[in-house]
């Protein structure tokens, strides 16, 4: 009888290396669907206001960011290198439950002909 279940054992074994392929290409998969932050660069930039000043929760429900599945870190995280570029700006706001950073565009200033 031992011998019978070492065998059943041995016989699941065997597919375990083939589910570890499958899961790997599943993870490749879902990946492949992921935005890298540089990629969310430009519709960050069009979902901030020039005028008003917006958390980051605000403004993932902006468009074009409303209907993507974006994360919040990685939202701030792009709001940031916006911030490093001089592309946006960033202060903090006194709220009733503490301070939360608001971001807002900064207005683009057209060049004067020569």
């Amino acid at each position: 009888m031992t011998g019978m279940s070492d065998d059943a054992f041995l016989m699941w074994v065997r597919y375990v290396p083939i589910l570890f392929v499958v899961a790997g290409v599943l993870v490749v998969v879902w990946l492949s669907g992921q935005r890298l932050p540089y990629e969310l660069q430009p519709d960050v930039l069009a979902a901030l206001s020039e005028t008003e000043a917006l958390p980051p929760r605000a403004i993932r429900d902006r468009e074009p960011l409303a209907h993507q599945n974006v994360d919040l870190r990685t939202l701030e995280t792009v709001l940031e290198r916006l911030c490093t570029d001089g592309l946006a700006v960033r202060w903090f706001e006194d709220l009733g439950s503490g301070r939360q950073a608001v971001y807002r565009r900064i207005r683009s200033v057209p060049e004067r002909a020569a």
